[in-house]
Protein backbone atom coordinates (compact mmCIF):
# COMPACT_ATOMS: atom_id res chain seq x y z
CA UNK A 1 0.00 0.00 0.00
CA UNK A 2 1.28 3.41 -0.75
CA UNK A 3 1.87 5.59 2.18
CA UNK A 4 -0.18 9.07 2.37
CA UNK A 5 2.25 10.97 1.05
CA UNK A 6 2.84 9.09 -1.79
CA UNK A 7 -0.92 9.45 -2.67
CA UNK A 8 -0.68 13.32 -2.06
CA UNK A 9 3.01 13.70 -4.20
CA UNK A 10 2.58 10.76 -6.81
CA UNK A 11 5.14 7.74 -8.33
CA UNK A 12 7.03 10.39 -10.43
CA UNK A 13 10.07 12.52 -10.07
CA UNK A 14 9.07 15.60 -8.09
CA UNK A 15 11.00 17.59 -10.38
CA UNK A 16 11.40 17.85 -14.35
CA UNK A 17 14.13 16.25 -15.72
CA UNK A 18 17.09 17.96 -17.92
CA UNK A 19 17.20 17.86 -21.00
CA UNK A 20 19.57 15.54 -22.98
CA UNK A 21 22.61 17.66 -23.84
CA UNK A 22 23.54 17.86 -27.20
CA UNK A 23 27.00 16.35 -28.39
CA UNK A 24 29.94 18.68 -29.33
CA UNK A 25 30.33 16.94 -32.48
CA UNK A 26 26.29 18.42 -33.47
CA UNK A 27 27.32 21.63 -31.98
CA UNK A 28 30.00 22.47 -34.35
CA UNK A 29 28.30 21.12 -37.09
CA UNK A 30 25.65 23.56 -36.59
CA UNK A 31 28.28 26.74 -36.23
CA UNK A 32 29.76 25.35 -39.15
CA UNK A 33 26.49 25.84 -41.69
CA UNK A 34 25.74 29.10 -39.74
CA UNK A 35 29.11 30.27 -40.96
CA UNK A 36 29.16 28.95 -44.31
CA UNK A 37 25.65 30.27 -44.78
CA UNK A 38 26.59 33.66 -43.39
CA UNK A 39 30.04 33.51 -45.92
CA UNK A 40 27.17 32.95 -48.70
CA UNK A 41 25.37 35.59 -48.36
CA UNK A 42 28.04 38.35 -48.12
CA UNK A 43 29.10 36.83 -51.31
CA UNK A 44 25.89 36.71 -52.76
CA UNK A 45 25.07 40.40 -51.62
CA UNK A 46 28.67 41.79 -52.26
CA UNK A 47 28.27 40.71 -56.09
CA UNK A 48 24.78 41.88 -55.97
CA UNK A 49 25.89 45.59 -55.13
CA UNK A 50 28.82 45.14 -57.42
CA UNK A 51 26.23 44.83 -60.66
CA UNK A 52 26.34 48.44 -62.47
CA UNK A 53 22.90 47.46 -64.00
CA UNK A 54 21.09 46.99 -60.75
CA UNK A 55 23.12 49.59 -58.58
CA UNK A 56 24.46 52.21 -61.94
CA UNK A 57 25.31 55.27 -61.45
CA UNK A 58 23.15 57.78 -62.77
CA UNK A 59 23.88 61.35 -61.67
CA UNK A 60 27.57 63.55 -61.24
CA UNK A 61 27.25 66.33 -59.30
CA UNK A 62 29.75 69.11 -60.05
CA UNK A 63 29.90 71.55 -56.72
CA UNK A 64 32.30 74.18 -55.64
CA UNK A 65 33.25 77.69 -58.07
CA UNK A 66 34.48 76.32 -61.37
CA UNK A 67 35.32 79.34 -63.16
CA UNK A 68 38.58 78.65 -65.66
CA UNK A 69 38.39 74.45 -65.49
CA UNK A 70 36.15 72.80 -68.73
CA UNK A 71 33.28 71.74 -66.82
CA UNK A 72 32.28 69.11 -69.08
CA UNK A 73 35.97 67.71 -69.33
CA UNK A 74 35.77 67.53 -65.43
CA UNK A 75 32.44 65.35 -65.39
CA UNK A 76 34.11 63.19 -68.81
CA UNK A 77 37.09 62.34 -66.26
CA UNK A 78 34.53 61.26 -63.54
CA UNK A 79 32.46 59.26 -65.99
CA UNK A 80 35.44 57.17 -66.88
CA UNK A 81 34.87 55.34 -63.77
CA UNK A 82 31.20 55.05 -63.35
CA UNK A 83 30.78 52.58 -65.26
CA UNK A 84 31.99 50.34 -62.63
CA UNK A 85 28.60 51.08 -60.74
CA UNK A 86 27.66 53.02 -57.48
CA UNK A 87 29.69 50.64 -54.78
CA UNK A 88 32.15 49.62 -57.37
CA UNK A 89 33.35 53.36 -58.17
CA UNK A 90 36.84 53.35 -56.56
CA UNK A 91 36.46 57.10 -55.01
CA UNK A 92 40.24 57.77 -54.54
CA UNK A 93 41.20 56.97 -57.84
CA UNK A 94 38.54 59.22 -59.45
CA UNK A 95 39.45 62.01 -56.97
CA UNK A 96 43.49 61.57 -58.05
CA UNK A 97 42.42 61.79 -61.55
CA UNK A 98 40.09 64.71 -61.21
CA UNK A 99 43.09 66.40 -58.70
CA UNK A 100 45.57 65.85 -61.91
CA UNK A 101 43.46 68.50 -64.10
CA UNK A 102 45.28 71.48 -64.70
CA UNK A 103 42.93 74.11 -62.52
CA UNK A 104 42.01 71.49 -59.75
CA UNK A 105 43.94 72.63 -56.45
CA UNK A 106 41.89 70.32 -54.56
CA UNK A 107 39.29 67.66 -55.05
CA UNK A 108 36.73 65.39 -52.74
CA UNK A 109 34.53 62.89 -54.12
CA UNK A 110 31.88 60.76 -52.20
CA UNK A 111 28.97 58.61 -53.03
CA UNK A 112 25.72 60.19 -52.40
CA UNK A 113 23.17 57.23 -52.40
CA UNK A 114 21.64 55.86 -53.93
CA UNK A 115 22.90 56.54 -57.52
CA UNK A 116 24.55 59.85 -57.33
CA UNK A 117 28.39 60.81 -57.20
CA UNK A 118 29.29 64.01 -56.21
CA UNK A 119 32.68 65.87 -56.72
CA UNK A 120 33.55 68.93 -54.79
CA UNK A 121 36.40 71.19 -56.71
CA UNK A 122 38.83 73.90 -55.30
CA UNK A 123 40.50 75.89 -58.08
CA UNK A 124 43.72 77.28 -58.06
CA UNK A 125 43.37 81.62 -57.32
CA UNK A 126 46.25 83.05 -59.95
CA UNK A 127 47.89 85.63 -58.35
CA UNK A 128 50.77 85.82 -60.60
CA UNK A 129 52.14 84.93 -64.25
CA UNK A 130 55.42 82.39 -64.07
CA UNK A 131 57.45 83.16 -67.81
CA UNK A 132 55.68 83.02 -70.92
CA UNK A 133 52.97 79.93 -70.63
CA UNK A 134 52.26 79.10 -66.28
CA UNK A 135 50.79 80.74 -63.19
CA UNK A 136 51.40 80.92 -59.53
CA UNK A 137 48.64 80.49 -57.01
CA UNK A 138 48.34 82.21 -54.02
CA UNK A 139 49.39 79.19 -52.15
CA UNK A 140 52.94 79.28 -54.31
CA UNK A 141 51.60 76.17 -56.17
CA UNK A 142 53.08 76.68 -59.44
CA UNK A 143 50.73 74.89 -62.86
CA UNK A 144 50.22 75.38 -66.29
CA UNK A 145 46.96 75.84 -67.89
CA UNK A 146 45.57 74.73 -71.42
CA UNK A 147 44.05 78.58 -72.11
CA UNK A 148 47.73 79.08 -72.18
CA UNK A 149 49.05 77.41 -75.09
CA UNK A 150 50.09 78.80 -77.92
CA UNK A 151 47.35 75.99 -79.61
CA UNK A 152 44.72 76.97 -77.95
CA UNK A 153 42.27 78.45 -80.06
CA UNK A 154 41.30 81.07 -77.88
CA UNK A 155 44.97 81.74 -76.44
CA UNK A 156 44.64 85.58 -77.24
CA UNK A 157 41.45 86.15 -75.69
CA UNK A 158 42.71 84.30 -72.72
CA UNK A 159 45.94 86.02 -72.70
CA UNK A 160 44.41 89.04 -72.42
CA UNK A 161 42.42 88.17 -68.91
CA UNK A 162 45.54 87.12 -67.48
CA UNK A 163 47.41 90.33 -68.25
CA UNK A 164 46.06 92.13 -65.17
CA UNK A 165 48.04 89.40 -63.89
CA UNK A 166 52.19 90.49 -62.62
CA UNK A 167 54.63 89.22 -64.48
CA UNK A 168 57.35 86.92 -62.88
CA UNK A 169 60.37 85.28 -64.75
CA UNK A 170 62.89 83.17 -63.77
CA UNK A 171 64.50 80.26 -63.35
CA UNK A 172 62.98 77.09 -62.72
CA UNK A 173 61.96 76.02 -59.00
CA UNK A 174 62.06 79.93 -58.27
CA UNK A 175 58.52 81.02 -58.62
CA UNK A 176 58.27 80.43 -54.85
CA UNK A 177 60.76 82.43 -53.65
CA UNK A 178 60.29 85.02 -56.29
CA UNK A 179 56.51 84.89 -55.46
CA UNK A 180 57.50 86.35 -51.99
CA UNK A 181 60.24 88.58 -52.98
CA UNK A 182 57.43 90.53 -55.27
CA UNK A 183 55.13 90.82 -52.31
CA UNK A 184 58.10 92.20 -50.40
CA UNK A 185 59.00 94.67 -53.02
CA UNK A 186 55.36 95.85 -54.05
CA UNK A 187 54.75 96.61 -50.12
CA UNK A 188 57.72 98.39 -49.82
CA UNK A 189 57.21 100.36 -53.80
CA UNK A 190 53.62 101.47 -52.25
CA UNK A 191 54.74 103.63 -50.12
CA UNK A 192 55.84 105.79 -52.09
CA UNK A 193 53.03 105.25 -55.04
CA UNK A 194 54.46 103.27 -57.15
CA UNK A 195 53.37 99.35 -58.39
CA UNK A 196 54.95 97.00 -59.73
CA UNK A 197 53.83 95.07 -63.05
CA UNK A 198 57.24 92.85 -64.07
CA UNK A 199 60.00 90.95 -61.60
CA UNK A 200 62.75 89.49 -64.10
CA UNK A 201 65.24 87.50 -62.22
CA UNK A 202 67.74 86.32 -65.24
CA UNK A 203 70.23 83.07 -64.92
CA UNK A 204 72.62 85.15 -62.78
CA UNK A 205 69.95 86.17 -60.34
CA UNK A 206 70.36 89.82 -61.53
CA UNK A 207 66.93 91.69 -60.92
CA UNK A 208 65.18 94.00 -63.17
CA UNK A 209 62.00 96.04 -62.07
CA UNK A 210 59.13 97.33 -63.95
CA UNK A 211 57.28 99.87 -62.75
CA UNK A 212 54.20 102.24 -63.08
CA UNK A 213 54.78 105.82 -64.37
CA UNK A 214 56.89 104.14 -67.07
CA UNK A 215 59.76 103.52 -64.41
CA UNK A 216 62.28 100.61 -64.92
CA UNK A 217 64.82 99.61 -62.25
CA UNK A 218 67.34 97.31 -62.04
CA UNK A 219 68.50 95.79 -58.80
CA UNK A 220 71.61 93.43 -60.22
CA UNK A 221 72.24 90.25 -58.03
CA UNK A 222 73.80 91.70 -54.90
CA UNK A 223 72.64 93.83 -51.89
CA UNK A 224 68.99 94.22 -53.67
CA UNK A 225 67.86 95.63 -50.28
CA UNK A 226 70.26 98.39 -50.12
CA UNK A 227 69.73 99.52 -53.84
CA UNK A 228 65.58 99.11 -53.51
CA UNK A 229 66.22 101.29 -50.24
CA UNK A 230 68.33 103.57 -52.11
CA UNK A 231 66.01 103.94 -55.06
CA UNK A 232 62.90 104.34 -52.98
CA UNK A 233 64.83 107.44 -51.15
CA UNK A 234 65.70 109.21 -54.96
CA UNK A 235 62.02 109.04 -55.79
CA UNK A 236 60.32 110.04 -52.68
CA UNK A 237 62.57 113.34 -53.10
CA UNK A 238 61.72 113.29 -56.61
CA UNK A 239 58.14 112.97 -55.82
CA UNK A 240 58.37 116.06 -53.46
CA UNK A 241 60.04 118.39 -55.34
CA UNK A 242 57.81 121.23 -55.73
CA UNK A 243 59.20 122.31 -59.22
CA UNK A 244 59.40 119.43 -61.02
CA UNK A 245 56.69 116.36 -61.21
CA UNK A 246 57.97 113.09 -61.67
CA UNK A 247 54.72 112.33 -63.46
CA UNK A 248 54.94 114.84 -65.67
CA UNK A 249 58.92 113.30 -66.47
CA UNK A 250 57.61 110.09 -67.16
CA UNK A 251 54.50 111.02 -68.79
CA UNK A 252 57.06 111.98 -71.72
CA UNK A 253 58.83 108.57 -71.59
CA UNK A 254 60.20 105.89 -70.01
CA UNK A 255 62.63 106.22 -67.22
CA UNK A 256 65.49 103.60 -65.74
CA UNK A 257 67.14 103.73 -62.66
CA UNK A 258 70.21 101.51 -62.53
CA UNK A 259 70.87 100.94 -59.29
CA UNK A 260 74.43 98.92 -59.61
CA UNK A 261 76.94 101.02 -58.30
CA UNK A 262 78.50 100.84 -55.09
CA UNK A 263 77.73 104.94 -54.42
CA UNK A 264 75.31 106.21 -56.98
CA UNK A 265 72.97 105.31 -59.92
CA UNK A 266 72.36 106.12 -63.54
CA UNK A 267 69.69 107.51 -65.37
CA UNK A 268 68.30 106.65 -68.61
CA UNK A 269 65.51 107.73 -70.57
CA UNK A 270 63.80 110.63 -71.39
CA UNK A 271 64.53 113.29 -68.89
CA UNK A 272 67.25 112.32 -67.18
CA UNK A 273 69.61 115.35 -67.38
CA UNK A 274 65.99 117.27 -65.80
CA UNK A 275 65.80 114.69 -63.06
CA UNK A 276 69.11 114.61 -61.95
CA UNK A 277 69.42 118.36 -62.07
CA UNK A 278 66.35 118.73 -59.54
CA UNK A 279 68.19 116.05 -57.57
CA UNK A 280 71.06 117.84 -57.48
CA UNK A 281 73.29 114.72 -58.53
CA UNK A 282 76.87 114.69 -60.11
CA UNK A 283 78.58 112.37 -62.21
CA UNK A 284 81.08 110.17 -61.14
CA UNK A 285 84.77 110.34 -61.71
CA UNK A 286 84.67 107.01 -63.68
CA UNK A 287 82.05 109.02 -65.54
CA UNK A 288 79.92 106.09 -65.35
CA UNK A 289 76.57 106.88 -63.01
CA UNK A 290 75.68 109.37 -61.08
CA UNK A 291 76.61 110.01 -56.98
CA UNK A 292 74.41 111.19 -54.05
Amino acid sequence: MSTPAEQLLGSGPVLPLAAPRVSLTTRWSIGAIGLILLVALSVFGSRLAQDPDRFPVTNVDILGTVDYEDRDALIAVVQEFTGAGFYSLDIDSVRRAVDELPWVAHARVSRVWPSRIEVRVEEHEPTARWNDDSLISKRLELFTPPQLQLDNPRYAQWSEVFSTLPLISGAPGRHGVLLDTFRDYEARLARVGLTIGVLNEDSRGSQTLELSEQVTVKLGYEKRDLRLNRFLDVYDRLAGSASTSIDNESSRGPTTFDMRYSNGFALGGYGRRDIAQQLGLQPSQSGQGLVQ
